[in-house]
């Protein structure tokens, strides 16, 4: 039943992933984040439930707590009320959206060539893409809303490689959560400082 949910669940992240890319208004990028967080929390929950492995459900329990309900909260908090959009205009979203595409090509070519033989578990290669896709998203972007989800998004790819290749310890499940809350707490601060660059601009209406 594992190998009928996680393969559903991945490609509902993946979805979520090349919408991230193609999107150039902050708030979206943020709740699409969070959606693709509670989806990954739905498949790690799953696994933990089917093989009995009460640590993922904790994992499960926290990304949806860390991820899905802080993250929203605070990111979204540091938007200016006064703007109901904030959005960055230096991307063409079909150019993103070709691009994305076949960075997910490449990232499923190289896992298929240099990782799977070693792991012998096609699943991986979802989180694998996944987390290309936020390291993407880093360096494609000059916002550090973008910046931030970017890290989340590498965040999700390796907690479902975890549960796709190899079950994580508990000790590697908690230091993830932590490198999330401490990335909270960061983006905090570091959004407060610089809420709109030079290349952000703002449409109300």
């Amino acid at each position: 039943m594992i190998s009928e949910v996680l393969p559903i669940m991945g490609v509902l992240i993946i979805i979520s992933a090349l919408s991230i890319q193609v999107r150039s208004y902050i708030r979206p990028i943020v709740s699409t984040v969070t959606t693709q967080s509670i989806l990954l929390s739905i498949a790690v929950g799953y696994v933990g439930l089917t093989e009995n492995t009460p640590s993922l459900v904790l994992l499960a329990i926290l990304i949806v707590v860390l991820r899905g309900y802080l993250l929203t909260r605070i990111l979204g908090r540091r938007i200016p009320l006064r703007q109901m959009f904030v959005r960055e205009y230096s991307h063409e979203a079909v150019t993103v959206a070709v691009a994305s595409v076949v960075v997910f090509i490449i990232s499923f070519m190289v896992y298929r060539l240099a990782i799977l033989p070693a792991v012998s578990d096609p699943l991986g290669a979802i989180g694998f893409a996944i987390m290309i896709q936020g390291f993407l998203l880093i360096i494609s972007r000059k916002n550090s809303f973008a910046h931030v989800i970017g890290y989340i998004e590498e965040e999700n790819g390796i907690v479902f490689m975890g549960i796709t290749i190899a079950p994580l310890p508990l000790l590697i499940e908690i230091s993830v959560l932590l490198d999330v809350l401490a990335l909270v707490i960061v983006s905090t601060l570091l959004v407060r400082q610089e809420i709109v660059h030079k290349n952000v601009e703002e449409l109300i209406g």
